[in-house]
C-alpha cells in the first residue's frame, strides 16, 4: 500500500464517519461504554492483585516450635533462619512474651500468673520472620516446614486465601463482561459499516465494474473501523482517568483495609489495553461486515 492509496482510503473514510454521522457517534458512544465497563473490572481486577501481592510481602510468617526446645536451640535456629535468602527480619518470642501478647489485659495477665506456677507456661517459643517479596513465601514455607524443630506455621492463610477466591471471581467477571460488551460493541459497528457500505453501493458496484479489487473496496471500510475503535477507546479513557479517583474513593470507603493503588504504572498498562480492545472491536466489525463484499455486489 503506497502512500498516496493511504491518504485515499483515510479520505474516504472520513468522507463514511461524515455521512453517516448519527451512526458515528452511536457506535463511538456504544464501544466507549463499553471499554469504560471493561476498564473499571480491569483496574479493580489490578489493584486486587496488587493487593494480594502486598498482603504477602508482609505478611509475618510465624514458626511454632515443639514445646520444651531449649533456649540455646532456639538461638542456633534463629541464626539458621536469619540466612536464609527469603527473610528480611526474624524475631523470636519468648513463651513469656506471647503470654502478654494473648493477655493484653492487666487482669488478665494477673489471673494467668496465678493459674500458672513458675516455669509451667505452655506457650512454645515463636519465630517471626518478614518475607523480602512475594515469591519468596512458597520457598520459605517449605524450608520451615521440613524442620523438626518446627510443629507448625502460620501467615494468615484463610485470608491470603479468601482475598485469592474474589481475585479469581473478579477474573471471571471480568473476562464475562469483556465477553459480553465486546460482542454488543461488535454488532453495532458491524451495522454501522453495513449501513455505510448500502449508502454508497451504487459507488461499490461502479467501482468492481472498473476492475476495483475488493481489497481495494474494503481499506476505507476497515480504516472507518480502526477509527470507530480509537475514538471509542479515547472516550472511555478520558471518562476512566476522570472518574476513576472518584471510585476508588468511594470502594476505599466501603472497604477500609483495602488501599486502591492508581500507579502511572497501572494506568498505562490499562490504556493500552483499552486502546488494543477498541482497535480490535473496530476492525472486527469492519471485516464482518465486509466478508461477503462479493454477493453485496451480486444484489445490485
Amino acid at each position: 500500500m503506497g502512500f498516496d492509496s493511504l491518504v485515499f482510503f483515510c479520505s474516504e473514510a472520513l468522507t463514511n464517519l461524515r455521512r453517516a454521522g448519527v451512526m458515528t457517534f452511536v457506535t463511538v458512544s456504544t464501544i466507549a461504554v463499553a471499554l469504560l465497563l471493561m476498564g473499571t473490572f480491569l483496574l479493580a481486577t489490578m489493584n486486587m492483585e496488587f493487593f494480594l501481592d502486598r498482603l504477602q510481602e508482609e505478611a509475618m510468617v510465624t514458626a511454632f516450635l515443639v514445646p520444651g526446645t531449649a533456649s540455646d536451640r532456639v538461638s542456633a535456629l534463629k541464626l539458621q533462619v536469619t540466612g536464609f535468602e527469603e527473610v528480611s527480619d526474624v524475631t523470636v518470642v519468648t513463651p513469656e512474651a506471647a503470654a502478654r501478647e494473648l493477655f493484653t489485659d492487666p487482669a488478665d495477665q494477673n489471673l494467668l500468673q496465678i493459674g500458672l506456677g513458675e516455669g509451667n507456661n505452655p506457650l512454645p517459643y515463636t519465630i517471626r520472620m518478614k518475607v523480602r517479596s512475594a515469591a519468596d513465601l512458597p520457598g520459605l514455607l517449605a524450608k520451615l516446614k521440613a524442620m523438626p524443630q518446627v510443629e507448625s506455621v502460620g501467615y494468615g492463610e484463610e485470608a491470603f486465601r479468601q482475598f485469592q477466591g474474589l481475585s479469581q471471581l473478579l477474573w471471571i467477571g471480568s473476562v464475562l463482561v469483556i465477553i459480553l460488551l465486546g460482542l454488543s460493541s461488535l454488532f453495532i459497528v458491524y451495522n454501522t459499516v453495513r449501513l455505510t457500505l448500502f449508502m454508497r453501493r451504487e459507488e461499490v458496484v461502479i467501482m468492481k465494474l472498473v476492475g476495483a479489487t475488493n481489497w481495494f473496496i474494503r481499506w476505507p471500510f476497515i480504516i472507518e473501523g480502526f477509527i470507530h475503535g480509537l475514538l471509542g477507546a479515547a472516550l472511555a479513557l478520558v471518562l476512566l482517568l476522570f472518574g476513576a479517583p472518584f471510585i476508588m474513593a468511594r470502594l476505599a470507603a466501603l472497604v477500609p483495609f483495602f488501599t486502591f493503588d492508581l500507579a502511572a504504572a497501572h494506568l498505562f498498562k490499562l490504556s493500552i489495553k483499552l486502546c488494543l480492545m477498541g482497535i480490535v472491536l473496530g476492525i472486527s466489525g469492519s471485516l464482518l461486515s465486509l466478508r461477503d463484499l462479493n454477493a453485496f455486489g451480486r444484489e445490485m
